[in-house]
């Protein structure tokens, strides 16, 4: 065995190493968890990433905003995900884990997403919205849309931002 030889057999060895355990981690970690006690569909660790996502995307502010979490994203998130297709959901779930797990290699401190401080959760945040690859861009693109639908439509949001809505049962 020449040098090149023996280069391509670790390369091709150390790609299906990687394959399978990415393989292994999707199927037997992440995908279709057991659903949290709170939640119709998110399982715990799913409920961590979304709250760490939600309060990245809407800190809340100074002028009476309130924050992404407290207004409940996370809980209409999770009732979207109920009233969806089942591998729909389990795919969202998914891109809730990837966020997750790629923040590990986002900067030296190898911490996942929602253990990491706010402001470096922003950060990841502006990097996938901004990304080069189109596919994980359109894809949190996606997740944000639904997060902003359930942050917007929060009535303690709009009378923060200073909305009269009487259509309701709430003023």
């Amino acid at each position: 065995m020449n040098r090149r030889q023996f280069l391509v057999l670790g390369g091709l060895s150390t790609a299906s190493i990687l394959a399978g355990s990415a393989v292994y981690r999707v199927r037997s970690v992440w995908w279709d968890q057991n659903r949290s006690k709170e939640m119709k569909m998110l399982s715990v660790r799913e409920t961590e990433i979304a709250d760490a996502i939600a309060d990245a995307m809407f800190p809340g502010d100074h002028l009476g905003m309130p924050n992404g979490t407290e207004v409940g994203v996370v809980e209409t998130f999770d009732d979207y995900l109920a009233a969806i297709n089942e591998n729909t959901a389990n795919l969202l779930r998914l891109l809730l884990h990837g966020i997750d797990e790629m923040a590990v290699v986002s900067g030296l401190a190898m911490t996942r997403f929602h253990r990491r401080p706010r402001a470096e959760r922003i950060t990841i945040l502006n990097r996938w919205d901004g990304s080069m690859i189109r596919v994980r861009r359109e894809s949190f693109r996606g997740l944000k849309l639904l997060f902003s639908m359930g942050y917007c439509e929060a009535p303690e949001v709009i009378r923060a931002a200073g909305i009269d809505y009487e259509c309701g049962a709430w003023r």
